[in-house]
């Protein structure tokens, strides 16, 4: 069934793809409707899904706060202050704005650093480690695997074979955690059992985690202005309107999924024991509660959410690739080469990680310090132009990247001296040219 299911999505993505342009190829010639942009925007955003039970079985409803509130705050200023300027600014990527106001240095370097930003990496490491869990099947063959039913239909059928598969994941990503939320209420009770049941201080947002670290994932939210995904999502949209709308209902849905997925992982530290966990407290709940046509389609939901992630994630990465390819080709053929580097470069940050949220801290520390400050000074001022613009991307990225090596001196989150750094530089030679 789970074989089958990936050789539906493969076929779904194949579907209808003649194109006549770049622009519909890898934007969808910016005419994206509504259903189409909540779809895409939603699914795109929880690829980590076996990160967030994990942590939610760790560390409780605190959760909701770390994934949840700051990424919601972070997507009402989206929403408000910088969709509707990205949207008429009429740059269609990140590095473009870099390489407009900037120069080509910085826009090439800012490419590398998105680059490793949007890597499909952390969600071809839960692909294996799903696909591993059903089917023993060795790691690395798994995250070949993840990335031939992820990818494959993108070579064709570019952004529109991501819509249409994401319309389906869309479904299935709700409907699955439904469904075992539903079997663990009627089966083990509801709040009453989870009191009784789960570690102590798992149902409490005054957690035990530093309020250093709590801070570091408010400024790592902020780097939904910094994905190229949610970056080429608001691009696309056919106006302002869709675009508006489109990011309001994302929310209210993205909030109604952190219910049930930490609901769940909730669940799960009140059943399972930690010391008999083995693999993602998700994948051993499932297989605990649930008959086998039902844990089958679970496992289908998991997937879905997952390789929703990693087609896109992946596309994106491609686009920021081929866009510096210097050649007489077309953008189509210099975005399938960059799906190629784009994928060598993702297996080799999955075989150099052991942990998923260690490659979103150690990449989003560092992209957040060299290119959020830059990259808002730059949308809210299309002229906002500074000398030695590549020292404000190079500084601030090597002192994040310093601290994470040195273990992370005075107990401080690299972002922390990260972003000082980066606003200091801004705003002292920003000050020096104005004079």
């Amino acid at each position: 069934m789970i074989i089958l299911y990936l050789f539906i999505i493969l076929l779904i993505g194949l579907l209808k793809n003649n194109y006549s342009s770049d622009e519909e190829f890898i934007f969808s010639s910016r005419k994206l409707t509504l259903p189409a942009f909540v779809a895409t925007f939603v699914t795109t955003w929880y690829g980590g899904i076996l990160e967030v039970g994990r942590f939610t079985f760790e560390n409780g409803i605190i959760t909701w706060v770390i994934f949840g509130f700051f990424y919601y705050i972070a997507a009402l200023f989206l929403l408000v202050f910088i969709a509707p300027r990205i949207h008429r600014n009429n740059i269609n990527t990140i590095p473009g704005y870099f390489h407009k106001n900037f120069g080509y240095t910085s826009g090439l370097l800012s490419s590398i650093i998105i680059l490793f930003l949007s890597s499909p990496a952390p969600y071809l490491m839960i692909f294996a480690t799903i696909f591993n869990h059903i089917y023993d099947i060795n790691y690395i063959y798994s995250i070949f695997i993840g990335l031939l039913f992820s990818i494959s239909y993108i070579i064709l059928g570019g952004f529109k074979s991501i819509i249409r598969t994401d319309k389906i994941q869309f479904i299935l990503m709700y409907t699955g955690f439904i469904i075992i939320l539903i079997k663990l209420y009627t089966d083990f009770g509801g709040i009453s059992f989870l009191i009784n049941h789960v570690p102590q201080g798992h149902l409490e947002l005054s957690n035990k985690l530093p309020i250093g670290y709590l801070l570091s994932w408010l400024f790592i939210s902020m780097i939904t202005f910094i994905d190229p995904n949610i970056f080429h999502r608001v691009y696309s949209a056919k106006n302002k309107k869709i675009l508006s709308k489109g990011i309001l209902y994302s929310i209210v849905l993205w909030m109604i999924f952190d219910f049930l997925t930490i609901s769940t992982g909730i669940y799960a530290s009140a059943i399972i024991k930690s010391s008999d966990i083995t693999s993602s407290p998700y994948l051993m709940l499932s297989d605990m509660v649930l008959p086998p046509y039902l844990h089958v389609f679970f496992i289908i939901s998991l997937l879905s959410i997952v390789m929703s992630t990693i087609d896109s994630f992946t596309f994106t990465s491609a686009i920021t690739i081929g866009n510096e390819i210097k050649n007489k080709k077309s953008m189509k053929f210099n975005t399938r080469i960059g799906l190629l580097i784009t994928s060598i470069i993702a297996v080799v940050i999955c075989i150099s990680f052991n942990k998923v949220i260690d490659i979103w801290y150690v990449f989003g520390s560092i992209g957040a310090s060299s290119l959020l400050i830059p990259l808002i000074k730059i949308i809210f001022n299309t002229d906002y132009k500074i000398n030695y613009p590549t020292l404000t991307l190079i500084i601030p990225s090597a002192i994040a990247s310093i601290w994470i090596y040195l273990g992370y001196p005075y107990n401080i989150d690299p972002i922390f001296p990260g972003m000082l750094s980066s606003f200091i530089l801004n705003r002292t030679i920003h000050k020096l040219n104005c004079k």
